[in-house]
C-alpha cells in the first residue's frame, strides 16, 4: 500500500523563487506561499490566518519555474497554484524552540491572477519535476510533462490557453 500526503495550495509568493543546484547537478528551485484564510471570529470580528509553506521544484518543473522567474512572469507577491507532496518538518531554533515547517515537493505550478505590477494576461500552467514519488536527484531528474506543450513562454492571452 502507498501512503501519499497530497496537497493543493493558492497563495502569493513570499519572495523570488531561488534556484540551486544539488553537488550532482540537479537544479532545484525553492520558494515560500503564503495561504490566508479569512474568517469571522466568535465575536463576529474578522480574522485572518496566514499559514507558510516552503516549496521545492526539481528537474524539468524546476527549469520551467526559473525561465519564467528569469523573464519577470514569476516574482515576491505573485499568487500562484502549486500542487504536489507535503511532509512536515521539525527543527530547533538557535533559542531551543521547536518548529515545524510545511515542506511540498511540487508536482504542478500554475500562475494566477494578475503580476505584482498590474501585468495582466500572463497566466500558464506547468507540471514536471517529481511525479509518482520519486525522489529528488533519483529516477528522471529531468522527467515529467509539462502540462500546456513545450512552448518556453506563457500564454499571452487565455485564448492561447490549449484547454
Amino acid at each position: 500500500m502507498v501512503s501519499l500526503a497530497k496537497v493543493s495550495l493558492v497563495g502569493n509568493l513570499g519572495g523570488d523563487p531561488e534556484t540551486r543546484y544539488t553537488p550532482q547537478g540537479t537544479m532545484n528551485v525553492n520558494f515560500s506561499i503564503a495561504v490566508s484564510r479569512r474568517f469571522k471570529d466568535s465575536s463576529g470580528q474578522d480574522q485572518e490566518r496566514t499559514t507558510w509553506f516552503r516549496v521545492t521544484a526539481w528537474g524539468r518543473l524546476a527549469e520551467t519555474i526559473d525561465g519564467l522567474v528569469q523573464r519577470g512572469f514569476v516574482g515576491k507577491g505573485r499568487q500562484v497554484y502549486v500542487d504536489g507532496r507535503i511532509e512536515s518538518r521539525e527543527w530547533t531554533t538557535n533559542e531551543g524552540e521547536k518548529r515545524t515547517s510545511l515542506d511540498v515537493t511540487a508536482n504542478e505550478f500554475l500562475m494566477l491572477g494578475n503580476r505584482p505590477d498590474g501585468d495582466q494576461g500572463q497566466s500558464g500552467g506547468y507540471s514536471g519535476g517529481n511525479r509518482g514519488g520519486e525522489s529528488p536527484g533519483g529516477g528522471n531528474p529531468s522527467g515529467g510533462n509539462r502540462r500546456d506543450t513545450d512552448r518556453d513562454d506563457p500564454p499571452s492571452t487565455f485564448d492561447d490557453v490549449p484547454f
